[in-house]
C-alpha cells in the first residue's frame, strides 16, 4: 500500500512512497519486531533468532507509525492513533444522513470523508512473551522517538544511553536555504562544530569510544554520501567514506555502523562500517543469484541547467553497446540514489528498458526552485517555485540540457525520446509536453495537473493550493493553465500518451484524457483496480512493467541488437 502522511489537515493522504515496513532488533540482537500492514490496521510480529521461528504478538486496528524496544528487552513500544477507530465509527454513522462536503474530502481517492490528523498519537508498549499491553513508561519515550529531547528548533538529535554526551542539527545561522549546523553537548560544555564538512548532516551516532560519527550529503547535486568521524572539542572532522553509493538505515552495533547499502546496478544488502578506517564488510546478501545477469553499462552523469542549479543522472546503455547507431532515449523519474530499478514508483524497469535497445536516463530532479531562493520559511519556498511555474521550468530546463548534450555526443536520436513519471515526475512531464518539443512519446503513472484538478480535489487541498500561488478567478486561471498543463497548452504538438493509472486516482486523468483525445492526440489509458498513488499488486507490476515496454518499443520501432 501507500505511504499515508498528514497534510491538509487530514491524515490518509497518498504520498509517492509504499507504505514502509517497521523493524527493529532487540537490545540484546536476540529478537527482530516488525510490523505487518493488514488492510487499515497492522500486526506485530517477532521473530526468534534462537530458534528461527516467528510469531504474532499483536494486532492494531489503526496503523503503527513508530516501533522500537524497551531498553530491557521485555517490551515492545509503538504509536498509533487509537482514537482513528471511534472517529472510523463516527464517519460511518454520519453517512447514514449523508456527508456534509468539506475539507475532510479528497475526492481523488475516496468517496467519503478521511481521518483528521488532529487525531492524537498514543504511545503504548506490549510485553514479549505475552502480547498483553504493559504500562508505558515515561522513559521508553528516548527509544521510541530519541528526537524528542533534542533542544528547541532541533531538526535532529542523538544521545548516548547515559545522557553525558548529545548532538543535534539547527537550520544555519545564515538562513541559507538546505544548510545546517551541528552542535555537540559534553557534560557542561556545548560546542558548535564551525567546519564546512560538519554542514548538511542527514544522521549521526555515538561511538563507544565517545566520539561523533555522521553522515552527510555533499558532491555536484547532493550527488555524494560521506561519512565523518569528530571528536568534539580537538581537531576538524575526519572523512571516512564518501561514496555515489546508497547507504541508509544505519545503526551503531558493536561499535560498527550496519547500513543497507545499494549501487546502480546491486541491489540492497547489508553492511558494517568501521568507524576506524570507513572500511567496509559484508553482513548479509539477499540477492546472491543478481551478479549472473548482464545488464548494461551504467554512467554517471552531472550537468547545471540554465537557472545554475545542479542536478545529476545516471545514464544507461544496452548491454555490449558500441558507439555507432544513435538510440531511442526514454527518460524515467525522479529519483537516481541506489539501484535503478524502475524510478519512482517502480513502473519502468530501467535494466530491461535498455535489454530492449533503448538509452535510459535515470533523472534525479533538482532541488525546488524556491528551496535556493532563500525565501524563509517553507510556505516561501513553495511559492517562490510557484510563481511563474520557476521550478516545472528548472526542471524542463534541466532535462533539455542533458537532452541536447547526449545527442551532441551521438548517443541518442533526438527525435526519439520519450518521458515518463509518476506524481511529481508526471507533473514535470505534462510540464515538458506544454512547453517544449523535444519530447515525442509519454507514459504518465498519474495524470494530470489543470484547472480541473483543484475542481475534484477537495476543500483542503483547493485551500492550500490557493495559499501557495495556484488561481482563484477563472481569469488569472486560464492564463496560468496556458502554460501549466497540457488543457491550456493548445499549441502543444501531439505526441503519442499513454495512461497508466490507479483505481483511486484515474478521475484527476479525464478532463485530460478527454481533451487531448478530442484533439486528435493518440492517448491511451488502463485502470488498474484495488490500487493507489503507488501500485503494489505483483500482476499489475508486471502488466505494466511488459506493457511499458511494448508501448515503447512499437512507438519508436525498436528491436533490440540481441533479442536472446
Amino acid at each position: 500500500m501507500s505511504a499515508k502522511g498528514d497534510i491538509y489537515g487530514l491524515a490518509e493522504i497518498p504520498v509517492g512512497t509504499p507504505k514502509a515496513t517497521f523493524i527493529s532488533w532487540s537490545p540484546s540482537g536476540a529478537h527482530l519486531a516488525y510490523t505487518k500492514v493488514r488492510g487499515s490496521g497492522s500486526e506485530i510480529w517477532v521473530y526468534d533468532h534462537a530458534t528461527s521461528s516467528v510469531r504474532q504478538i499483536f494486532i492494531s486496528p489503526v496503523d503503527i507509525q513508530a516501533l522500537a524496544w524497551s531498553s530491557d528487552g521485555k517490551r515492545i513500544l509503538f504509536t498509533s492513533r487509537v482514537g482513528e477507530t471511534a472517529a472510523l465509527e463516527k464517519i460511518t454513522a454520519e453517512g447514514r444522513n449523508g456527508y456534509h462536503y468539506d475539507d475532510r474530502f479528497w475526492p481523488l481517492s475516496s468517496d467519503r470523508p478521511l481521518l483528521s490528523s488532529a487525531i492524537p498519537s498514543v504511545d503504548q508498549a506490549v510485553d514479549l512473551e505475552s502480547g498483553r499491553p504493559k504500562e508505558f513508561d515515561v522513559r521508553d519515550v528516548d527509544a521510541l522517538r530519541p528526537r524528542s529531547n533534542g533542544p528547541k528548533g532541533s531538526l535532529a538529535f542523538a544521545q548516548i544511553p547515559a545522557g553525558s554526551r548529545s548532538a543535534w542539527t539547527t537550520q544555519a545561522g545564515d538562513g541559507s536555504a538546505g544548510k545546517s549546523e551541528l552542535h555537540v553537548s559534553v557534560g557542561a560544555r556545548q560546542l558548535t562544530c564551525h567546519w564546512e564538512t560538519c554542514s548538511n548532516i542527514a544522521m549521526f551516532w555515538w561511538t563507544t569510544g565517545k566520539g561523533l560519527l555522521y553522515q552527510r550529503r555533499t558532491g555536484f547535486g547532493n550527488s555524494r554520501t560521506e561519512f565523518y568521524t569528530w571528536q568534539p572539542g580537538t581537531a576538524a572532522p575526519r572523512l571516512l567514506l564518501s561514496t555515489t553509493d546508497a547507504l541508509f538505515g544505519c545503526r551503531m552495533a558493536d561499535d560498527r555502523l550496519i547500513c543497507a547499502q545499494e549501487t546502480s546496478t546491486n541491489p540492497r544488502k547489508i553492511v558494517a562500517i568501521s568507524p576506524n578506517d570507513g572500511g567496509r564488510a559484508p553482513l548479509f546478501e539477499p540477492n546472491p543469484d543478481f551478479a549472473h545477469f548482464s545488464l548494461g553499462e551504467v554512467r554517471r552523469l552531472e550537468w547545471a541547467n540554465d537557472f545554475g542549479i545542479a542536478t545529476f543522472g545516471d545514464l544507461v546503455l544496452p548491454p555490449g553497446y558500441h558507439r555507432g547507431a544513435k538510440l531511442p532515449l526514454v527518460i524515467v523519474q525522479y529519483d537516481s540514489r541506489g539501484f535503478l530499478r524502475g524510478g519512482t514508483g517502480d513502473e519502468y524497469p530501467i535494466q530491461p528498458l535498455a535489454a530492449q535497445g533503448f538509452a535510459v536516463l535515470s533523472f534525479n530532479r533538482p532541488p525546488w526552485y524556491g528551496s535556493l531562493q532563500n525565501a524563509g520559511d517553507e510556505l516561501a519556498s513553495m511559492k517562490a517555485s510557484i510563481k511563474g511555474w520557476g521550478d516545472r521550468k528548472s526542471n524542463l530546463s534541466s532535462l533539455n540540457s542533458i537532452i541536447v548534450q547526449l545527442a551532441d555526443e551521438g548517443i541518442i536520436d533526438a527525435k526519439r525520446v520519450a518521458i515518463t513519471g509518476l506524481s511529481d515526475g508526471a507533473s514535470t512531464a505534462t510540464f515538458a509536453l506544454s512547453n517544449s518539443t523535444l519530447f515525442s512519446a509519454a507514459i504518465l503513472s498519474t495524470c494530470c495537473e489543470a484547472a480541473s484538478t483543484l475542481a475534484v480535489a477537495g476543500d483542503g487541498l483547493y485551500s492550500f493550493y490557493t495559499s501557495i500561488g495556484y488561481p482563484r478567478s477563472q481569469d488569472e486561471s486560464q492564463l496560468f493553465w496556458q502554460e501549466g498543463s497540457l488543457i491550456g497548452a493548445s499549441a502543444a504538438r501531439p505526441v503519442p500518451v499513454l495512461i497508466q493509472a490507479s483505481s483511486d486516482e484515474y478521475r484527476m486523468a479525464l478532463m485530460t484524457y478527454r481533451n487531448l483525445k478530442d484533439r486528435g492526440w493518440p492517448i491511451d489509458m488502463y485502470v488498474y483496480p484495488n490500487e493507489g498513488h503507488v501500485k503494489t499488486s505483483a500482476s499489475h507490476r508486471l502488466s505494466i512493467y511488459l506493457r511499458n515496454i511494448d508501448w515503447l518499443k512499437t512507438q519508436f520501432s525498436v528491436v533490440p541488437e540481441n533479442p536472446n
